[in-house]
């Protein structure tokens, strides 16, 4: 026999998104469908924010461009449009900003780029903005050391080191052979006479230079140049000179210096400007040698240092042309775009200034063996995939290793010596992997950095505390494949990535917990229930810390669907929350919907600031800079009781910037009628409303609190709209209406099976009816679509919450409670089996609409009982 029982089964929230699960999978509080609506954990279930005009930036197609966002500071936030011809900076109030192109040439370094999505790169710090081109490898310049280049092309030093009695002084120069013989003591007494002999280095030197008769000496040697400073000669020569310098002591006392000596100790204090000398250390082994260059105090032949430098006939100095570019921001509010190759920029009066920019810091010690060009440089060059900030060190991702600067000097990759190890030196580290791991991207993460390949996920950071070529560690973390045309981004704990599934894109949640030996890194699968709703073509993500929520942009038009599906006027939107547990944090809100600009042609750029969403849209030919609030509670912005929610927002206040303000209407009396005209071509049919009448008058109660009242529409293509009456003086709002949507998951008994819930099988579930609990509404229809009936449309439309406030009898102030809406609970007919019959929501007005918890009620019938 059957039993029947009325039961009422609760849907708690409505905020968990969308879910492509099979009904008898899907949690209740998902659904099937919803488009342009937020889930948010303050308000519940809502109609999304509508978007504002701030300003028309272009009047043509970007084209193939690369976007990036400018965040400088608090005060200033840019967009730009970066492509292979020019860059575009804006605002975000949608002004363009001047971009100096450095020497009319700076757009060189990126006229290869054929794909700018893919093959640009761009990282902001401060007021630097480095644009990288994947499709240039970096290089040095052909020019080689010395720089300048020394006097003559042969030349060595004679050096007399100390001045000994009884010594013979020899000196062989290309055959010639000159001797100076010193006396035998001091003091030298033959018979009744005493000789008192007075010697110095010096002297010595300057008889070598003349000879023991003064004219056969090192000076007299055809092709020979000789010049004395102290005890150091300089001998000079066009032809190769061949020098050897000998005394009864071991060279102890005089020695000749070619180009190489085996310690530092064998040079002497004095030497001519820019002399070149190679220290070799240990014969045998080649990581000791380095080179030193000789810097005299005053002059080109005096005392002075020697200096490390960088082997002779070695390349030193980067070519800036083929580096990563900098866009600098000006202090006249202008941006510059150039290569970092060190000129000096200044202002015109009356806002003089002077700006240096940078260079690439030159290899000033060592040889290839002691001082390496660094992965970047190497083997001809490696694209740069990506560029950030790490500990104060600039650094590079180039091909399977990290380069980071050294310490405070972020354009410095080269080491000041070689004689030794310092914790600033610059480092460069191979993620090592039993496979290529072509580095693409390094996201800070918990004072560490996590490297994203196409295949592996990796850990960068110091084994130590403090972070030094000697501590600095590359281990690999997970193994997910990773879609590489979309920049990681942090979110909330985590770092959220996309990868590539065919004709759609998945997204997953890297985290890492514990520490030392417990620590375990995974990456969880945001879109498990959603596995083909967002589609391929990703090209950027934007976070808002703020009110826990992402945002993905996609440039997939499928054409080849039925119906042709054009995904680039939509932004996907995932919201999360997080609780903190006993043992932790549980993630209890993951939310997937999007939103549909339908007058729009493609979102090209999106950017969240402050918990407003910018976006640069197309539409046809010309591009607008638009925002949305993103923010969990819905607010407004103008004084008025509620919003009203119309894209492309424009109307005749200061809210709306001046560009694109509607004039007030022109009124002609003849025909009664009013005029109004849009500063732009309306892509798809626009809505003229009127706004709230805020005016309070008691004598006039008719007046009071009028809500807005929709004038017409100006259809797609055209600007203007001609209404019956007097509208000259009211406050006018023009946009293009949208759509809110949302279809429930089938009405069915769930139950928890094994922590997760199932729909049972063995009892009918005979809907009556449904109880939408709604708060701050202002309209909604519930649309039922039994199977095998016609369809019902049940309309709530409290629009007139607006005039509530009238019979209160007092002016309305923005501070009493008569402006929070009243909530109730509306009844949706049913009268259908549960899984027969498909419940929506929809809202195509602009007015708000809010929905917390829904309750259905039913008779449940079954002629079993579950086993308990």
């Amino acid at each position: 026999m059957a039993l029947a029982n009325l039961v009422n089964y609760t849907i708690p929230n409505l905020i968990q998104g969308i879910s492509q699960q099979p009904d008898g999978q899907r949690d209740p509080s998902q659904g099937e469908i919803q488009i342009n609506g937020m889930s948010s954990i303050a308000e519940g279930l809502r109609k999304r924010d509508c978007s504002f005009t701030l300003a028309k930036v272009s009047d043509t197609p970007f084209g193939d461009a690369f976007f990036h966002s400018i965040l400088r500071d608090q005060n200033e936030e840019y967009l730009s449009v970066i492509s292979n011809s020019f860059i575009k900076v804006f605002d975000l109030a949608g002004n363009e900003k001047t971009v100096v192109n450095a020497d009319g040439t700076a757009y060189n370094y990126l006229s290869t780029v054929t794909q700018a999505k893919q093959q640009i790169r761009a990282a902001t710090i401060a007021d630097y903005t480095f644009v990288s081109s994947l499709q240039v490898l970096p290089q040095m310049d052909p020019k080689t050391a010395p720089d300048p280049a020394r006097p003559t092309a042969h030349e060595c030093l004679v050096w007399v080191k100390q001045a000994n009695y009884g010594q013979t002084y020899t000196v062989n120069c290309n055959g010639t052979e000159v001797k100076v013989e010193t006396a035998v003591a001091p003091v030298v007494t033959s018979g009744s006479t005493t000789t008192e002999n007075r010697i110095s280095s010096e002297e010595i030197a300057e008889e070598l230079i003349d000879g023991p008769n003064g004219n056969d000496g090192l000076a007299s040697i055809a092709g020979i140049t000789a010049t004395r400073q102290g005890a150091v000669i300089w001998l000079q020569s066009a032809d190769p000179i061949a020098i050897k310098a000998t005394d009864a002591r071991s060279n102890t006392d005089i020695t000749a210096i070619l180009d190489k000596v085996q310690v530092f100790t064998e040079l002497p204090t004095i030497a001519p400007d820019g002399y070149q000398v190679e220290i070799e250390g240990d014969p045998g082994n080649n990581f000791d040698n380095y080179y030193v260059k000789f810097e005299p105090r005053n002059g080109t032949f005096n005392e002075g240092s020697w200096l490390e430098c960088v082997q002779p006939g070695l390349v030193y100095e980067i070519n800036a042309s083929t580096m990563p570019h900098i866009l600098i921001r000006q202090p006249d509010d202008q941006f510059w775009f150039g290569p970092a190759d060190g000129r000096q920029m200044s202002g015109s009066s009356p806002s003089a200034w002077t700006i240096d920019v940078p260079k690439w810091g030159d290899r000033v010690s060592g040889d290839d063996t002691s001082s390496p060009l660094p992965t970047f440089l190497a083997d001809g060059g490696r694209a740069i995939n990506d560029i950030f900030i790490y500990k104060n060190r600039l650094g590079l991702l180039a091909d399977e290793s990290v380069v980071l600067s050294r310490a405070g000097d972020f354009f410095e990759f080269f080491p000041t010596t070689v004689t030794t190890v310092l914790d600033d030196d610059p480092i460069d580290i191979v993620a090592s992997n039993d496979r290529v791991s072509i580095l693409r991207y390094a996201v800070p993460y918990q004072d560490e950095l996590i490297l994203f390949s196409a295949q592996y996920q990796f850990r960068f950071n110091a084994a130590d505390t403090v972070l030094t070529p000697a501590t600095a560690q590359i281990t690999v973390l997970t193994q997910f494949e990773v879609d590489t045309n979309v920049r990681p981004v942090q979110a909330g704990g985590g770092i959220i990535f996309c990868q590539a599934n065919g004709q759609w894109e998945r997204f997953r949640d890297f985290s890492v917990r514990g520490a030392g030996t417990a620590l375990t890194a995974d990456a969880q699968d945001l879109t498990a229930y959603i596995s083909s709703y967002v589609p391929r073509d990703v090209f950027k993500l934007t976070v808002n810390d703020t009110g826990n929520g992402m945002f993905a942009i996609s440039g997939f038009n499928d054409t080849t669907s039925f119906p042709p599906t054009d995904y680039r006027k939509r932004v996907y939107v995932y919201k999360y929350f997080y609780r903190n547990q006993g043992n932790g944090t549980e993630r209890v809100q993951s939310s997937w919907s999007h939103w549909e600009f339908n007058g729009a042609d493609e979102v090209l750029q999106v950017l969240c600031v402050n918990e407003e969403l910018y976006a640069l849209v197309r539409y046809g030919n010309d591009v607008f800079l638009e925002r949305t609030s993103v923010m969990d509670r819905m607010g407004t912005d103008d004084g008025t009781p509620y919003p009203l929610l119309l894209d492309r927002r424009v109307d005749s206040t200061t809210a709306t910037p001046a560009a694109l303000r509607l004039d007030a209407g022109v009124y002609d009396a003849a025909s009664d009628k009013t005029t109004f005209t849009l500063k732009y071509v309306a892509a798809a049919d626009t809505e003229v409303w009127t706004g709230f009448n805020m005016d309070f008058d008691s004598n006039v109660p008719a007046k009071n609190w009028l809500g807005p009242s929709l004038l017409g529409t100006i259809t797609a293509g055209n600007t203007q709209l001609v209404v019956r009456g007097k509208f000259d003086t009211a406050t006018i709002y023009a946009g293009e209406p949208y759509e809110f949507r949302y279809r429930f998951t089938r009405f069915k008994l769930m139950k928890e099976i094994g922590g997760g819930k199932a729909a049972t099988n063995s009892s009918r579930t005979q809907v009556r009816n449904a109880k939408l609990r709604y708060h701050e509404t202002g309209y909604f229809k519930a649309v039922t679509m039994p199977e095998g009936r016609s369809n019902g449309e049940y309309v709530f439309d409290a629009t007139v919450i607006a005039t509530r406030a009238s019979a209160i009898g007092n002016p309305p102030t923005m501070s009493t409670d008569q402006f929070r809406y009243y909530e109730g609970v509306f009844t949706i007919p049913v009268y259908s089996k549960g899984e027969r019959c498909i419940v929506e929501l929809v809202n195509d007005r602009p007015h708000p609409c809010k929905f917390s918890t829904c309750e259905w009620v039913a008779l449940l019938t079954g002629r079993s009982r579950a086993l308990q």
